[in-house]
């Protein structure tokens, strides 16, 4: 397939996702991953709980699978989850990588623990400051043909979930990613993902914000794919690339941003001509919102994220303000 789909580092709803629900509390992994110990027992579960627990999807050779911790929403919560999981597997490359949620699902991407905890270990990781114990692993993408992704051996994996629940009843969830994987001799050239962002984020009552910062390349790569992220208080997202600050060329601009943009974000595709970026190449991202609301807003109910797909590396690129 000629394409490259990525629902952004913070979305759950593309043609590369799918919401499901099952009646089956057992969390386990495929292919050497170790997340015993996490399950939340049904027992917990408030009676008028929506079951939105994703289904396992069947052992697959040329798949892995890693399921998330079952834990409950309860109506109008923003709560991110991450949960400890460990690769016990050997090093391999996959091409797809694909998000499962319920019905309020906003994502579930693997990161990596600085500081590693035991398989099946559950934390609440809504504050923006919990990022900083984390690394960029994996986004949902979809390669094109020649192209791959690598996880390393032995990996020691956290799986973030992101539920925002906008119904009246309790969520019971569960998420799971699914790596497709590809012999490591297909693999040509290989990609890994690009995110910058900032959790230094307050956006006054009834006023008029906007943020901009600049992240810095390290290696020469091959632009992809690139896209932006807000949520539904974002009006204008632009993402400028250039040599030096001084030559900054407008690659991503979304003017006006939607609300509908939060799940599913459109993105600028260079893979019939990918676009070449030195070592030392200035990433911009300009994000502005208008707040309606009463009280000010912070991050994680706003966030301010460029993403995409670079290609030369096997190491995901991450910069991160506001830390």
């Amino acid at each position: 397939m000629n394409r490259l789909v990525l629902a952004l580092v913070f979305a759950s709803s593309t043609g590369l996702f799918a919401c499901g629900a099952d009646g089956d509390a057992d969390t386990h992994d495929t292919h050497g991953a170790d997340s015993s110990g996490g399950d939340a027992s049904t027992s917990g579960v408030p009676e008028d709980a929506v079951d939105e627990r994703v289904e396992m999807p069947p052992e697959d050779p040329n798949a892995l699978h890693f399921a998330g911790a079952e834990f409950v929403v309860g109506p109008g919560e923003d709560v991110m989850m991450c949960y400890s999981v460990d690769y016990a597997g050997a090093e391999v490359a996959y091409k797809n990588a694909i998000s499962l949620q319920g019905k309020g699902g906003h994502h579930v991407i693997l990161l990596g623990a600085k500081e590693p905890l035991p398989a099946g270990t559950v934390e609440d990781c809504s504050d923006g400051m919990d990022m900083s114990k984390y690394d960029l692993l994996m986004i949902p993408q979809e390669l094109p043909a020649g192209y791959g992704t690598i996880l390393p051996a032995g990996r020691h994996m956290v799986i973030q979930s992101h539920y925002v629940n906008t119904t009246d009843k309790p969520l019971l969830v569960r998420d799971v990613v699914q790596l497709d994987l590809i012999p490591m001799a297909n693999v040509q050239t290989f990609a890994a993902p690009i995110a910058t962002n900032t959790i230094d984020i307050t956006l006054p009552a009834g006023e008029s914000t906007e943020v901009s910062f600049d992240c810095e390349l390290a290696e020469d790569v091959e632009l992809l794919m690139l896209g932006g992220h807000m949520h539904e208080w974002g009006t204008k997202f632009e993402a400028k690339v250039g040599p030096s600050v001084d030559e900054l060329e407008s690659l991503y601009l979304v003017d006006p941003w939607h609300s509908e943009f939060r799940d599913v974000p459109p993105v600028t595709l260079f893979l019939e001509n990918p676009k070449p970026l030195a070592a030392g190449t200035i990433i911009r991202t300009t994000c502005t919102w208008e707040n309606t609301e009463a009280e000010a807003i912070e991050f994680p109910h706003e966030m301010c994220s460029t993403f995409g797909i670079l290609a030369g590396i096997k190491d995901p690129v991450e910069c991160r303000k506001g830390e």
